[in-house]
């Protein structure tokens, strides 16, 4: 039985190593970071920093409901880890590459105790 394994340059998206080191140590739930990939591929893959997006096909193409796309791109775009612009109906997402600005984690009270940004 051949196995099909994919030739180096033929169809990768490129992700920066602290992106990605950042992602992995994230408090951020299975639905957030599908949405990231889908975002990556379909911008960084494409050697673009943004594009437009309609929620229905990113549901579609990650196979989620519309309205947890929704909201979970809503979270992201709050924790600053994605980059939204409205233009007329369009939304225009994109992967905020500066990782350091990222809000995954809010202080509570004077004690400094870390918690996830994600409801659920």
């Amino acid at each position: 039985m051949e196995q099909n394994y994919s030739q180096p340059g033929k169809g990768y998206t490129k992700i920066d190593n602290n992106v990605l080191r950042e992602l992995y140590r994230s408090p951020l739930n299975g639905t957030q970071i599908r949405l990231i990939l889908v975002i990556s591929r379909m911008t960084r893959g494409f050697h673009k920093e943004s594009r437009a997006f309609s929620y229905g096909w990113i549901a579609k193409e990650a196979n989620l409901d519309k309205r947890n796309v929704r909201r979970a791109i809503s979270l992201l775009v709050q924790a600053k880890v994605i980059i939204k612009n409205k233009t007329g109906r369009k939304n225009m997402l994109g992967i905020n590459q500066v990782q350091t600005s990222w809000e995954l984690w809010k202080t509570h009270g004077s004690n400094r105790v870390k918690i996830p940004l994600h409801r659920g």
